[in-house]
């Protein structure tokens, strides 16, 4: 008599997934720009082994997937008005392509059954923790590792900003890692303190702030996740529409920095930073300047250092440096108005399907929240809203995540 047997052999998606997820973490400390090439490789991958699968597994997708292209289509389509209409129009077509790939991984991390979330989870896990490792050996070497990478010769200073990538990395794969280790406390407890311990010993602020905004609005919304979706749909909101008017002025500035100077020369020029771009969003309300065009501003190359000598910045504190460091005053100042609004519109459009259409457990929406919170923490004190790693970033730790709720029903 035949006897049935049930296949404990993982999907082809969820290998590939497992993949990306443990090699992510590293790759963003030793090469934090190949991010966006293994989102590419996890994407073309699953289009040739599933094709047929991702087509209804995207379907619960559309409405993100007409989000995007509307927004990678006005981006495109500012090109015609940018001052960099060449470069608008190539980011905006990037941004297309990238959300494409991001949609794919989505799909795939929707269809996995628990026995590959519970797989996928425990290689984040693993990433995360080598992340982290790799993160506290380059701080406790003085960088030893990426000097012997590139070549540099012994004593060369390195700056520790340098692996702000890396952490963020680390961060966010922390959350699908804490979700699917949510029935080994002691091992979830351990991967948390090593992320935590890298972010400290690394320095990087925004990275640190958004790990303990999201351990924050983990706890709430195991109680509340409606209301945590909520605030943070509002604060998103309300942060778009009134930034650019309550960033303080230069002078108050140079102020804030007399009265309180134990805050970072980094903070104080992040400020100053918001503010240039605040004034030059109210000379283009409407349209803005043009997708990723915040590089070519016209005074972008000032340096601060010499146009506030009382601040005592180091040399190099430009107004401008690539981007405003802030993805709600990004989108006024680059794609002005409209723009906005569909950047809005997918945030909140994520925020409701987590808070109100999530069909995992409550511990589970609460990692998921925890996780939004981190991302929109760091988007909104850190990287530009454009850069090809970071999207990618979001949308390959999204899609993690998403694999790892497969194991919580």
């Amino acid at each position: 008599m035949a006897v049935a047997t049930v296949s404990t052999r993982m999907s082809a998606p969820a290998i590939i997934l497992a993949t990306a997820g443990l090699a992510a973490p590293p790759l963003a400390v030793v090469a934090p720009l190949g991010l966006a090439p293994l989102l590419s490789v996890a994407a073309v991958t699953l289009i040739v082994t599933t094709p047929k699968r991702l087509v209804a597994d995207v379907r619960p997708l559309l409405p993100l997937a007409a989000l995007w292209a509307a927004l990678a289509g006005f981006a495109m389509l500012s090109a015609d008005w940018s001052i960099l209409p060449g470069h608008s129009l190539f980011e905006g077509a990037r941004f297309l392509v990238i959300g494409i790939e991001g949609l794919v991984v989505l799909a795939a991390a929707r269809s996995l059954s628990p026995r590959d979330g519970q797989s996928i989870g425990a290689t984040v896990a693993i990433g995360a923790t080598l992340g982290a490792g790799f993160l506290l050996l380059e701080w406790a070497s003085g960088g030893a590792p990426v000097l012997w990478t590139h070549g540099w010769a012994g004593g060369t200073d390195i700056n520790l900003s340098r692996y702000d990538r890396g952490v963020t990395l680390a961060v966010l794969t922390l959350w699908p890692a804490v979700s699917v280790l949510r029935r080994r406390r002691p091992l979830q407890m351990a991967v948390a303190v090593a992320v935590m311990v890298a972010a400290f010993c690394l320095s990087s602020t925004a990275s640190l702030l958004a790990l303990m905004a999201g351990i924050v609005a983990f706890a709430v919304s195991l109680r509340l996740p409606r209301l945590v979706a909520g605030v943070l749909a509002v604060g998103l909101v309300a942060a778009a529409v009134a930034l650019p008017t309550v960033v303080p002025r230069y002078e108050t500035t140079v102020h804030l920095h007399q009265a309180a100077p134990w805050i970072k020369p980094s903070g104080i020029h992040r400020l100053l930073i918001w503010r240039f771009a605040s004034e030059h969003i109210a000379d283009r309300p409407l349209l803005g300047w043009g997708m990723d065009a915040s590089r070519a501003l016209p005074g972008g190359r000032q340096d601060f250092s010499t146009m506030l000598p009382s601040l005592s910045l180091p040399t190099g504190a430009l107004a401008l440096p690539l981007h405003p460091h802030d993805a709600a005053l990004q989108w006024r100042l680059e794609l002005g108005i409209p723009g906005t609004l569909l950047c809005l519109a997918i945030a909140v459009w994520a925020l409701y399907r987590v808070g109100w259409r999530f069909a995992a457990a409550r511990e589970t929406q609460a990692v998921a929240l925890g996780w939004a919170t981190a991302v929109l923490t760091i988007g909104l004190l850190s990287f530009g809203a454009w850069q090809a790693w970071w999207v990618s970033t979001i949308l390959l730790t999204a899609a993690l995540l998403t694999a790892s709720a497969a194991d919580a029903d």
